[in-house]
């Protein structure tokens, strides 16, 4: 949709405005706070990149909303640490980025900021670009009875695959467990698991878009302990996304659906991150890194769990502490480490950790000799970050992980390309235009593997999110019969859709984005 010149206006001194509010706040931090380096140049610059959204927003479920999704994502995981360091009562962890820079901007600063740009620039020439192919055909959905019986359907079969592979078949995080694991079933029904730990995510996102357009009680109930068995099997495995699974996929699919923030999944998510956050960080540390196994931990819960909590104001206060939830999402120390190594003592991977991407429709039942690459631990033994255990995998973020396969020009023409793609994904899986199941589960899918997913491996990200997309291509195709709603565009006589005068808040100029 096409803004009015007066629209302009309202975003572009929403621009201003919001920028010049932060200036301020950074400005009275860095005199206050009393940092020995504080990088506020660069926090004003990544902001600003980050906040030229406000100016194409559309609704945050528009053509625009996997840009902003990104913009708070890359902020968060590239600004905020520098941010809160120039809080004076900020008690935070020693990182790299905190070093003497004489410099205004530092090269991993600039590497951050001309991926940002990057990105920002192929995604709205993607939607421009889209914006002169838009179809008039009307999609088809998938009838309610449908959605949830395969909802249910996948998630039974997803959760009980993805509990028997962590604990019973891969028991631990070693390599070792790994390839024990690997050989005692073979490549059939090894093909066989991945596959079924695929449907989990699928099955929850169905319930969730359910639940968001019925609202029934009992499917409410169901949906709630969906998300605490999902909470309690990624305590088991020591895996934070597998516990928020429920709770950011039943975010995203309401924010989808009605075009605003959905205060209740949002409180729930914040009661996670400041009360089951802690346990999480307790338990990595004094069970899941003492080498105790999966299945004493199911057998010995109740024990395990008093362990946990008896450690957990040791393992997260105090000068040498876990890191927060905030310290973890901080990528700017891997990236700064990729920039200043590679090409001084550390090679250039030319494209070797990306190979896995074009695997990703072979499986090991007709490839036996498959092997994947473990790009967070490649990352650990070569940039030497813990040298002593070579199965601890570090995240070396999507740019991070372009910058050390090509320098400069893979930073370039890769954040340009994932901004392209994510700007078509938005263009033409809009959801203020038509709310499908098709559209839903391709948008959901995709902020949780390309946006959410940017801290970790590109190809470990992309082959989950391709071989999803396909899936989701073979059950649109079986199971999408009834025509699409619309609130933007009416049908008509043969088959196409008139425009709606009066249009929805979602692409108002300043919609009420809380429910």
């Amino acid at each position: 949709m096409t803004l009015m010149p007066r629209q302009v206006n309202y975003r572009f001194a929403a621009f201003f405005g919001l920028n010049l509010a932060f200036a301020v706040v950074v400005g009275f931090l860095t005199v206050v706070g009393g940092a020995p380096n504080p990088r506020w140049a660069y926090v004003l610059a990544l902001f600003a990149v980050c906040s030229t959204t406000v100016i194409d927003l559309d609704g945050l479920n528009g053509r625009y909303a996997l840009l902003a999704v990104f913009m708070f994502v890359y902020f968060v995981s590239c600004g905020v640490g520098d941010l809160t360091n120039l809080i004076p009562v900020n008690d935070v962890l020693d990182t790299m980025s905190s070093r003497p820079d004489s410099s205004l901007l530092s090269k991993t600063e600039e590497v951050i900021l001309v991926g940002c740009s990057m990105w920002i620039l192929g995604y709205r020439t993607a939607v421009r670009m889209a914006d002169g192919r838009r179809s008039t055909a009307i999609p088809r959905d998938w009838p309610m009875q449908s959605v949830l019986l395969v909802g249910l359907v996948f998630w039974f079969i997803g959760t009980v695959a993805t509990y028997r592979w962590n604990v019973y078949i891969i028991p631990d995080i070693t390599n070792a467990a790994f390839k024990k694991g690997i050989a005692s079933m073979g490549p059939l029904v090894t093909s066989v698991y991945v596959l079924a730990q695929m449907l989990q995510p699928l099955g929850i996102l169905l319930l969730g878009y359910a639940l968001t357009v019925n609202r029934n009680p009992y499917l409410r109930m169901f949906f709630i302990g969906v998300i605490v068995t999902q909470v309690f099997i990624g305590f088991v495995v020591d895996i934070k996304g597998v516990a928020m699974f429920g709770i950011i996929l039943a975010i995203m699919t309401s924010l989808l659906v009605h075009g605003k923030l959905p205060k209740a999944w949002l409180a729930v998510g914040v009661m996670f991150v400041t009360l089951i956050y802690p346990y999480f960080t307790a338990y990595r540390a004094a069970v899941h890194g003492a080498g105790i196994a999966r299945t004493t931990v199911v057998e010995h819960f109740g024990e395990i769990l008093e362990k946990t909590s008896a450690a957990k104001d040791k393992v997260n206060t105090g000068r040498v502490r876990a890191q927060t939830f905030l310290e973890r999402s901080n990528l700017k120390g891997s990236v700064e480490l990729i920039v200043e190594k590679t090409g001084n003592g550390v090679v250039f991977q030319q494209g070797h950790t990306l190979f896995p991407i074009l695997e990703a429709f072979i499986p090991r039942l007709f490839w036996s000799e498959k092997k994947g690459v473990p790009t967070g631990q490649l990352f650990n033994k070569q940039f030497q970050i813990a040298p002593d255990n070579d199965d601890v995998s570090m995240s070396p973020s999507n740019l991070g992980e372009l910058y050390w396969n090509f320098g400069w020009s893979g930073v370039v023409l890769g954040m340009s390309f994932l901004g392209l793609l994510c700007g078509w994904i938005g263009a033409y899986f809009n959801l203020s235009e038509f709310q499908t199941v098709t559209r839903v589960l391709v948008m959901v899918i995709s902020i949780k593997q390309l946006l959410m997913g940017f801290e970790g491996a590109i190809a470990d990200n992309f082959v989950v999110w391709l071989r999803s997309v396909v899936g989701i291509g073979v059950l649109h195709l079986a199971f999408a019969r009834v025509p699409a709603l619309s609130l933007f565009f009416r049908p008509v006589a043969g088959g196409r859709e008139a425009p709606v005068l009066d249009p929805p808040l979602s692409v108002r100029p300043f919609p009420n984005l809380l429910t």
